[in-house]
């Protein structure tokens, strides 16, 4: 409680402070922490500095820095590297849209509440399902919700099973998620073609299974046939839910809808939002409209005012959503309200045509890379007969670790090393290339494999 130009606190102000805490100095307040554990030197941060000062401490701890602009960048895993038009900063720097607080009064909120729904529509739309909610945290804490939600759908069904291929930290969130309601996880492990294995699934399902989780593009970027797991979960009377951490895939491939998906999540990063160094992000949640009173999260709704004129609401959703945890159908109960804003403008600024146009460029340049890469005879790929979207595994003659470290001295940041995620897996590089890559950027990775690979 030291004298300090931004905590002006007198000498008065503290006397009231312990006087309200029933104490009569710090020391009084501090009786409950026993003294060993107490630090007793001042902290070793130095003296306080102007503004003007700290800006150039910074300016001078980052002028070595690199950065995606004087970098270049294959990373990927979840997180994609994608366009974001400058229009959007500007229109989600808009004061009235920056306010966490929910929109409860209708009469107050109707350009948020709208901004929602668009943004529910889109979502909806591109995975081909009936109904969306306004966000979650994440991708992975949506995965997670939906295990839940199909667990009170069927509520004598105790098991999940969930895809190898599907995103590790994914599948971690739901494991922490379910860690004390008796749940039992299994995973089905995934074949040499590097989906998911239909023989496995085979051997798993039961009459006990409640859902059943797949991700495509999967966490290698292969391409799973959904349809044919959906088909295989609904005979046992399991629900299936769709994972896709890149959704930008869903315009040239079938929708979670097309392959009668009951609940299907995502990760809306790749809706413009940038990466961040891991958030926050957008968790995308759609299902079934006959489900929709198991659906967590928020949901705005189109009716009319009195006067007949079109409104929104927040609909389908008690008090208890939010004030009453135990009969709540999700305990988060905000949402990632700019983020969503900041996808909705971003898809409605690519459009229909665009959003298709970037995945082809997507795919073609992710083909351009894998034909070039593999050509030097350094590395080949790992599941050369599976088709991938943007994303792919390449198996190096030399540890992935060690590549990494000599492409990062040369300012490109390669891929994400598998021996992360598997420590057993030493040379595998999982490798992300998105419409921002020209051929040039490309070029460049495959001569530092030709000289470090």
């Amino acid at each position: 409680m030291s004298g300090h130009r931004l905590l002006p606190t007198t000498e008065q102000d503290k006397i009231d402070i312990f006087k309200s805490c029933g104490v009569s100095s710090m020391e009084d307040l501090l009786i409950g922490i026993p003294k060993e554990v107490r630090l007793k030197s001042i902290l070793s941060i130095g003296d306080g500095l102007s503004e003007i000062e700290i800006k150039r401490k910074i300016s001078q701890i980052l002028k070595n820095s690199r950065n995606k602009k004087s970098s270049l960048s294959f990373l990927g895993a979840g997180v994609y590297d994608h366009f974001c038009p400058a229009a959007i900063n500007q229109l989600t720097l808009r004061g009235e849209f920056l306010t966490s607080y929910t929109p409860y009064q209708p009469e107050f909120s109707q350009g948020t509440l709208q901004a929602l729904f668009e943004y529910q529509s889109m979502v909806a739309e591109i995975f081909g399902m009936e109904i969306s909610n306004a966000s979650h945290y994440d991708g992975s804490t949506s995965m997670a919700e939906a295990a839940l939600m199909a667990l009170r759908m069927k509520q004598n069904k105790k098991r999940i099973l969930v895809s190898a291929g599907v995103h590790p930290e994914y599948i971690e969130v739901l494991k922490t998620y379910l860690t004390n309601l008796g749940v039992e996880v299994s995973l089905i492990p995934v074949n040499e073609k590097g989906t998911t294995s239909i023989s496995a699934l085979k051997s798993l399902l039961a009459d006990d299974v409640a859902l059943v989780i797949a991700q495509s593009p999967n966490f290698m970027g292969c391409i799973e046939d959904m349809q044919e797991i959906s088909d295989l979960s609904h005979s046992k009377e399991s629900l299936f839910s769709a994972n896709v951490t890149e959704p930008l895939s869903l315009a040239l491939l079938k929708t979670p809808g097309e392959y009668d998906c009951d609940i299907a999540t995502g990760e809306g990063q790749s809706f413009g939002l940038p990466q961040s160094f891991g958030g926050p992000y957008v968790g995308l949640f759609t299902t079934r409209l006959e489900n929709v009173r198991q659906m967590p999260g928020r949901l705005c709704g189109e009716t009319v005012d009195a006067l007949g004129r079109k409104s929104f609401t927040l609909t389908l959703s008690t008090r208890e959503q939010h004030i009453r945890r135990e009969k709540a159908t999700s305990n988060i109960c905000t949402n990632q309200n700019l983020c969503a804003l900041w996808a909705s403008i971003w898809l409605a600024l690519v459009g229909k045509e665009g959003f298709v146009e970037l995945a082809e460029q997507n795919l073609a340049k992710t083909e351009y890379a894998k034909s070039e890469l593999t050509k030097t005879g350094k590395a080949k790929l790992r599941y050369s007969n599976t088709n991938t979207f943007n994303e792919f595994v390449l198996d190096l003659n030399t540890s992935s670790a060690e590549f990494i470290k000599k492409c990062v001295d040369n300012n490109q940041a390669p891929g994400v090393s598998l021996q992360r995620f598997f420590p057993d897996d030493k040379n595998g590089l999982l490798i992300a290339v998105t419409e921002k890559k020209s051929r040039e950027d490309i070029d460049l990775f495959v001569d530092l494999l030709k000289r470090f690979g």
